[in-house]
């Protein structure tokens, strides 16, 4: 059953002639027949009395004419909801970021963007890399602020910012008067991390494997600031950005001397799905104002 055969089902329903049908439909009056014909058969039941010119519903054409008009409607409406929901001036925006992305650069731009477009809402996910990365992956968000790579080809990725992390040590930490340091040498310290899926956490593991640091890892967690808050009461260092909710006065940030640690911040959207209108107007808006340091 196709669309077109419920529309010209309802059409002889309400003009009870097949050529004004046919005529409202802007199809031929052989091609209308054949269409109710065809409808007839897939439902096993005739749905119109045919006597000359005059046509009237069967009380087969009763029952599915009601259901009918309630798919058309229904239809219609979803097509007004959809319609609504991507417009440039009053559509809504789905984005999943990182939490570290939560206290300040999200809240400025959606707050940017809404001082230029007042109508347009924003349906918002915040979590781990890997969650963010599935909820674009799902369709559920039009494009999430995640930490590359991924292992999915279907994400497509635009670079925004690159950040360099640091070791961060407390004031009273042996290290806490150098500058730099080679991360090779912390292999007997203990170290606070993110739990796996976190971004940060794929940049540590990898440069662990890559330098051969076996860490001693004392707690996972899920937060910058709860990550820092540990190292700053001294229970073990941690790999992290400069970011301002983290640059507690008694924290010192060393640079790695012998592993180019970076974390990237990228834009990432599905490469096989188009997106709306008003999803790719705030993805232009984006890559165009987010802050670079």
């Amino acid at each position: 059953m196709e669309w077109h055969q419920l529309e010209n089902f309802i059409a002889v329903a309400k003009y009870k002639h097949f050529t004004r049908a046919a005529q409202h439909q802007l199809i031929s009056q052989p091609a209308l027949s054949r269409s109710i014909i065809k409808l007839e058969q897939e439902l096993g039941v005739p749905l119109f009395f045919r006597d000359g010119k005059s046509v009237a519903l069967t009380r087969y054409g009763e029952i599915f004419l009601k259901k009918a008009q309630q798919a058309k409607a229904s239809i219609e409406e979803g097509m007004e909801e959809i319609q609504e929901k991507i417009s440039v001036d009053t559509g809504e925006i789905s984005v999943a970021f990182l939490h570290t992305l939560g206290p300040h650069q999200i809240p400025n731009l959606i707050a940017s963007y809404k001082k230029l477009y007042p109508n347009i809402s924003f349906q918002l996910y915040q979590g781990a890399n890997d969650y963010i990365l599935g909820q674009v992956e799902k369709g559920i968000a039009d494009m999430c602020l995640s930490v590359p790579p991924t292992k999915n080809d279907r994400i497509q990725s635009t670079i925004l910012r690159t950040e360099t992390l640091y070791v961060v040590v407390p004031k009273e930490h042996r290290l806490a008067g150098d500058t730099s340091v080679s991360f090779s040498s912390l292999k007997d310290e203990e170290f606070i991390c993110f739990k796996k899926g976190f971004g940060l956490r794929y940049i540590f593991d990898e440069m662990c494997s890559s330098l051969h640091v076996n860490p001693l890892i004392t707690f996972e967690g899920e937060e910058a600031a709860t990550v820092a808050g540990f190292v700053m009461k001294g229970m073990g260092i941690a790999i992290l950005p400069k970011i301002s909710d983290i640059m507690f006065d008694n924290l010192c940030f060393l640079e790695i001397n012998d592993y180019p640690c970076q974390r990237r911040i990228a834009l990432s959207t599905l490469s096989d799905i188009m997106l709306s209108p008003v999803a790719k107007r705030f993805k232009s808006f984006v890559i165009e104002n987010f802050p670079t340091e």
